[in-house]
């Protein structure tokens, strides 16, 4: 009989050197993350936007189950793989955070239809183009409102990283996620800043809009939504 010692040592300098692949589950299990998030956006953008009324449960991915080998595979290696944890209720934090956002909704539409502010390709609101705001009181009312949406958001995106503490989220991939959520809805006259490049910035480059932005089409550009 093997000593099952040797067997994980082995296993362990086989990792380390780069020799054993990490299973195809792994990446589905981390897809399946993204997809569950993804999801969630939809429903928080729902709710803040008004087109629902009721925010549903928002909770942790389902959890992955895995052997001792995946478990092996994923303390040994380098490249840390995504499980997500299970929680029994929706974090009131987010529903706090969604309710302020709804109410401040109608102010933020208003204040992108004047040009000045747009959506940058991190999930926050930015000032693009001050000038066309030549009221001071007004100039310091769009950037306190500016101010208070960034601050929720940022407070959504930390909570739903905290409620997915089993996976290793990060706030960078939930920007990410929210960021194309809100391109994918762009009106037109909207001002957004386009992905990095990647697989978003692909995906949006073949979509209706993309094709209709042209030669504007480009990694990280501010653009006008046709």
């Amino acid at each position: 009989m093997r000593n099952p010692m040797k067997s994980f040592t082995l296993l362990g300098l086989l990792v380390l050197v780069g020799c054993v692949v990490i299973p195809d589950t792994f990446d589905a299990n981390i897809n399946i993350t993204i997809r569950h998030i993804e999801e969630q956006a939809e429903d928080v953008l729902d709710y803040v936007e008004g087109d629902s009324e009721d925010l549903p449960g928002l909770s942790a991915a389902p959890k992955s189950e895995i052997g001792w080998f995946k478990n092996a595979l994923r303390i040994l290696s380098p490249i840390q793989t995504a499980h997500a944890q299970t929680v029994k209720s929706t974090s009131p934090r987010i529903k706090q955070v969604a309710d302020k956002m709804k109410q401040r909704n109608a102010e933020v539409a208003g204040i992108k239809k004047t040009g000045a502010v747009g959506e940058n390709n991190r999930g926050l609101l930015e000032l693009q183009n001050p000038s066309v705001i030549t009221d001071t009181d007004e100039k310091n009312r769009v950037q306190r409102v500016l101010a208070a949406d960034n601050e929720d958001r940022k407070q959504l995106y930390k909570e739903i990283v905290r409620i997915n503490t089993d996976q290793e989220l990060n706030v960078s991939t939930v920007e990410r996620i929210y960021a194309q959520k809100r391109l994918e809805r762009a009106k037109s006259g909207d001002l957004f800043q386009l992905p990095p490049s990647g697989d978003d910035f692909n995906a949006f480059r073949g979509s209706p809009k993309g094709k209709a932005l042209g030669s504007k089409c480009k990694p990280n550009a501010w653009v006008t939504i046709p």
